[in-house]
């Protein structure tokens, strides 16, 4: 194939790239007549999956047919769908907002007086673009995705693996000087034979590698428009086999098929002719670093395996395809045979109502299939414990080798809760965007099913930020426990390293291994102590539910030289964090063994840097219930000082002692809510945007006291004071954004509502 025909075929691809980067599909659309045509397991139980959605009956998917363009005509083999609606739209209803108001005048102000975002769409290329783009646009992947798809992580996860046990045959010829690395032949071809045998991920993960079908399509109502960019694809496909050699001659055909009443057409890469017209060194290399059978059963793959090209017109829709034969090229008879009649679309009939802008579904196979073989170390901690067992080049690392083995065990204990269900997810224009989620992960870091006794929180006035959830302890407690792991991994290894004799770099080795002495003799025993402090008593002491709270309306601290007038009137925001106080014995254990491990450390930092580094005692004070600890600095006051607090019930950690007493105050009137689970954040914008009036406001009204008078600090603020108040306008429309994930009905359920408007 000539290179030209190559780069025809990579525009194709960039095309349908280019389309997935626009929102598009109206709400109300014409609903078009359907057409016709080796370690071992560990014991931890899985989380259970949730109930799955039943198909929707046929009757209930006629306005589902409606709402969602293209998704009707796709078939019920479809493993996941992407689609867009009504991107020139949502576009055109930016247009009149104050932020991009404001962006148009940035731009005439710095260099382009005449532009506008009107006379940009009008550009003849903006134009193709918004023809292609502004209706709907779709990506769908079929029937066999979740096989070739945990086939891909099989590979990936093997690459991983032997990679890891190159890298320690090369650090044992290293030492030893008995093989060369140097060359990259010398490290890449040993690796493509282990790779080529491992059971999982060699010549059997080959075998079942297929182009999974994948259909990519956009709305273009206007019917010249669409017919030019058909034409414009089909001759590029058409050149294409032309170059590669017309009427079959090559390795490639002209393929046409009629799908629901519409023509397709494209070409076809046989295989077999491919391999047929491969360079004869291409096979002779393969036989430099594979026996003759390994080259059999890889020609005879390639020879078996098919890649289809097809581009056509069905209804108001430019549809491409791909995939491994023109069967899998299909068009629903019925909405009730296509994708909207699968579990994961199930939840639309709720949301046939909305602008809609955007939806999303996944089966559970092709979820699975992606987490299945997939790790986090794992690959990688079997890769260095298979090199390691081999060789003594490192000395005696049985003990690291255990470890590794424990990591995967571990990790594969905290995957092995991982659960999923059907998945779908919706975008619409609602009082701002919303964006709801049905289904998919089970989350099992979290627990969806305990209510939240700080939800109430979030309504506190002059509250930016709060955020609120629960965790799973067991999951959290396995999740400690495999960083336990790969800390003391970690560190055997360097303490290994520590070991070795290295001839040539006997300087380096030496001022490494006087280093490393120091801090395993002197700082590791108070590290160990800190962590103690903090991974096992203050773990336990601690309950399950966290919040975190930011307000804006706290009190400036009284630094030198900053005008009492600010002091007075200005405000600063404050943090709090929140958990429950499950333990109180073991919170004061955690202490305890922190302010060991502190005082160790700045014993050892005043010997270091000959000046005497004391541990300060903090400060504690008590009303009610509530007794608060904090360590004494210049300028605090009660609104403006880092402590600790605990109260009969709960553990507080905030820049504000007189914040903490509030939410104290208000947690022991306040009763909990037994609806709030789930986790849930919110952003209010409208209180971030008052708190910066408010200061914009007290520093126009007091520039003499605050500058000084004739201040050019004044002028500057006064010159620039316009651009501030207009920016905060524009995104004054912008109110807030929340999100709540939970269940419903035993189902898994997000939402994220981005709020706008004036």
């Amino acid at each position: 194939m000539k290179m030209t025909g190559l780069k025809k075929l990579v525009s194709f691809g960039v095309l349908g790239a280019l389309g997935l980067s626009a929102c598009g599909e109206k709400s109300e659309q014409v609903q078009a007549p359907a057409g016709g045509g080796g370690t071992k397991e560990v014991a931890t139980k899985a989380a259970a999956a949730e109930p799955v959605a039943a198909p929707a009956p046929a009757g209930d998917l006629t306005a589902v047919a409606k709402a969602t363009g293209f998704a009707k005509y796709l078939p019920d083999t479809t493993q996941a769908y992407a689609g867009v609606y009504d991107g020139k739209g949502f576009i055109e209803s930016l247009q009149g907002s104050a932020i991009v108001k404001l962006f148009e005048e940035q731009v005439r102000d710095n260099g382009d007086p005449e532009f506008s975002l009107e006379d940009v769409a009008e550009d003849p290329q903006a134009q193709m673009a918004i023809a292609l783009l502004g209706e709907e646009i779709f990506l769908a992947v079929g029937e066999g995705t979740p096989l070739q798809t945990a086939n891909l992580v099989s590979i990936n996860e093997s690459v991983t693996r032997h990679w890891a046990h190159t890298l320690v045959k090369m650090g044992e010829a290293a030492l030893t000087g008995e093989e060369d690395f140097e060359s990259p032949e010398m490290v890449i071809l040993p690796l493509v034979v282990r790779l080529l045998g491992d059971a999982k991920a060699g010549i059997g993960a080959l075998e079942k590698a297929q182009m999974p079908p994948v259909t990519l399509g956009f709305k273009i109502s206007d019917e010249d428009m669409r017919g030019q960019l058909f034409e414009t694809v089909a001759q590029g496909i058409g050149a294409m086999l032309e170059e590669i050699g017309p009427d079959g001659e090559g390795f490639a055909e002209a393929i046409n098929v009629e799908r629901g009443g519409s023509k397709f057409t494209g070409l076809k890469v046989v295989g077999e002719k491919l391999v047929a017209a491969l360079p004869p060194d291409v096979k002779e290399g393969m036989a430099q670093v594979m026996d003759a059978a390994t080259v059999d059963k890889l020609i005879a793959i390639l020879e078996s395996r098919d890649l289809v090209i097809a581009v056509g017109v069905h209804e108001n829709y430019l549809v491409g395809f791909s995939g491994s034969s023109a069967d899998e090229l299909q068009i629903a008879e019925s909405p009730s045979e296509s994708i909207l009649a699968r579990p994961e679309a199930a939840f639309m009939k709720s949301y046939t109502g909305k602008k809609l802008l955007g939806l999303m579904t996944i089966s559970k196979e092709l979820q699975e299939s992606v987490t299945k073989e997939a790790s986090l170390f794992g690959s990688l901690a079997t890769g260095l414990r298979e090199g390691l067992s081999e060789t003594e080049a490192f000395g005696d690392t049985r003990d690291i080798e255990a470890l590794l083995e424990l990591i995967v065990e571990q990790e594969r204990g905290l995957l092995s809760m991982q659960g999923y269900t059907p998945a779908g997810l919706v975008a619409f224009v609602e009082n701002g965007l919303k964006i709801e989620g049905h289904g998919g992960s089970t989350m099992p870091e979290l627990d969806l099913d305990t209510p939240r006794n700080y939800a109430g929180l979030a309504g506190g006035e002059g509250v930016f930020l709060f955020a609120n959830q629960v965790a799973n302890r067991d999951y959290a407690e396995k999740t400690l426990e495999y960083l336990d792991t790969l800390g003391q991994t970690v560190y055997l290894g360097v303490k290994q390293a520590a070991k070795m004799q290295l001839p040539d770099a006997a300087g380096e080795l030496e001022q490494f291994q006087e280093g490393f002495g120091m801090f395993d003799e002197r700082i590791l025993p108070h590290l160990l102590e800190l962590w103690t402090g903090l991974r096992g008593d203050l773990v336990s002491g601690l309950g399950n539910e966290g919040a975190i709270l930011v307000d804006l309306g706290g009190e400036l601290p009284t630094v030198p030289g900053l005008p009492q007038l600010v002091v007075d009137e200005g405000k600063a925001p404050r943090l709090a964090l929140l958990a429950p106080a499950r333990d109180k014995e073991k919170l004061k254990s955690s202490w305890v063994n922190i302010d060991k491990a502190l005082n160790g450390i700045l014993k050892i930092m005043s010997e270091m840097t000959g000046e005497n580094i004391p541990m300060q005692k903090p400060m504690s004070s008590e009303k009610n219930e509530l007794k608060t600890w904090f360590f004494p600095f210049p300028f605090q006051s009660d609104d403006f000082v880092l402590n600790v607090s605990v109260d009969e019930k709960n553990v507080y950690a905030s820049t504000s002692k007189s914040f903490v007493q509030a939410l104290s105050a208000r947690m022991a009137e306040g009763q909990p809510d037994p609806a709030a689970k789930g986790a849930y954040f919110k952003v209010d914008f409208t209180a971030l945007n008052d708190y910066i009036n408010g200061w914009l406001k007290l520093l126009e009204e007091n520039k003499d006291e605050i500058f000084g008078e004739d201040s050019p600090a004044a002028e500057d603020f006064l010159e620039e004071l316009p651009i501030a108040r207009q920016v905060l306008a524009a995104f004054g429309e912008l109110k807030g954004i929340s999100g709540h994930l939970r269940k419903e009905g035993g189902v898994l359920r997000s939402s994220i509502h981005i709020e706008a408007g004036n």
